[in-house]
């Protein structure tokens, strides 16, 4: 069943917002030489988005990997920030038929979010696709075809969370880079500790080699379930780098380790579980430029989980790119009653 344990990391959600909450009450005031806090405007941003969820299997004792990709889809959107507080909304551009015919078609249910305060962070992403395409079948065999290989029944859902504590509030600002309700005027950095956790599994009718290849071919990737489950500490770095008042680069990273459970389903029916270490990386990137009260921005994010039992290698990303055009306008502050 696919949402089997999905109720645990759930709760690390809750207990992550709540620590959220209680941990940023009582931070301390930014150095205003370093940040300069926009949070009063009302800022209205247009942008495009893209994510996705991909996965490639290794089998390390027949040196081979299977790089499997939903198909791409951008969305345009419509966003604001006020006081903190901020919200988007989305609506998927069509894509062509040719489009269609090439790389099949996805259908998704990616919702992904987070929250900054001073001091802490969190995201979080819920992400349920079906329908994927093989992306180097030439490894395989010998393909010329102008299409890529499907796998319209397979299916993967993931959940995620990771939580992290920023010890330089006062002159580094995450919000800075990824929000941009506030303005990072001189370059700075912050070490990061945190915690995450995670839930993925993936599954199809007929295994994950596509039903064009070969019965020889199906025994390289003897699978037709995987399913994981772990959580950890994270410990990590950030940086704002300020270029000519105007530019800013900001970049975190945030690996972690921990503990997962893992559980296989070959295609005779056979079950393999096996506890493990688990090993995630959150990296985070921007780029953005002021022009008055206009800005623009460039930003990604990768989540990027492993899983190991032999003789596979499991990689998932959870992945967002986007680009965004926005302005910030200053509200007329109530006159107070005398």
């Amino acid at each position: 069943m696919m949402v089997h344990h999905s109720k645990q990391t759930l709760y690390y959600l809750c207990l992550l917002t709540v620590l959220l909450t209680v941990t940023s009450m009582g931070a301390q005031e930014s150095d205003s030489t370093y940040i300069r806090d926009y949070s009063e405007n009302f800022l209205l941003r247009v942008y495009t988005v893209t994510k996705s969820n991909s996965l490639k299997i290794e089998n390390r004792e027949r040196e081979r990997s299977l790089d499997l990709l939903p198909s791409g889809l951008t969305s345009l959107g419509l966003g604001f920030n006020y006081k903190k507080f901020g919200l988007g909304l989305a609506f998927s551009l069509p894509i062509s038929a040719d489009q269609e015919r090439k790389f099949g078609k996805t259908k998704r249910l990616d919702v992904q979010g987070s929250m900054y305060s001073k001091r802490i962070g969190g995201d979080a992403f819920f992400q349920l696709y079906e329908s994927y395409y093989n992306s180097n079948p030439d490894d395989f065999i010998e393909w010329n075809n102008d299409f890529f290989p499907q796998l319209p029944d397979m299916r993967v859902l993931s959940l995620g969370v990771v939580g992290f504590y920023i010890f330089n509030d006062e002159r580094y600002s995450y919000r800075a880079a990824f929000v941009r309700d506030e303005i990072q005027t001189k370059s700075a950095g912050s070490f990061l500790l945190g915690i995450f956790g995670n839930f993925d599994q993936s599954q199809t009718d007929n295994g994950f080699i596509p039903q064009q290849f070969p019965d020889s071919v199906r025994s390289i990737i003897n699978l037709k379930e995987f399913k994981n489950l772990a959580f950890g500490v994270s410990v990590g770095y950030a940086h704002n780098f300020v270029i000519r008042d105007k530019f800013i680069f900001g970049i975190a990273v945030l690996p972690g380790f921990g503990y997962q459970r893992v559980s296989l389903t070959e295609l005779d029916g056979a079950i393999r579980n096996e506890d493990q270490p688990a090993g995630q990386i959150l990296t985070r990137a921007a780029l953005g430029y002021e022009h008055r009260r206009f800005f623009i921005g460039i930003t990604g994010s990768v989540n990027f989980r492993t899983i190991d039992l032999n003789p596979y290698d499991f990689n998932l990303a959870t992945e967002q790119f986007r680009v965004t055009l926005g302005h910030r306008f200053k509200l007329k502050k109530k006159a107070k009653a005398p």
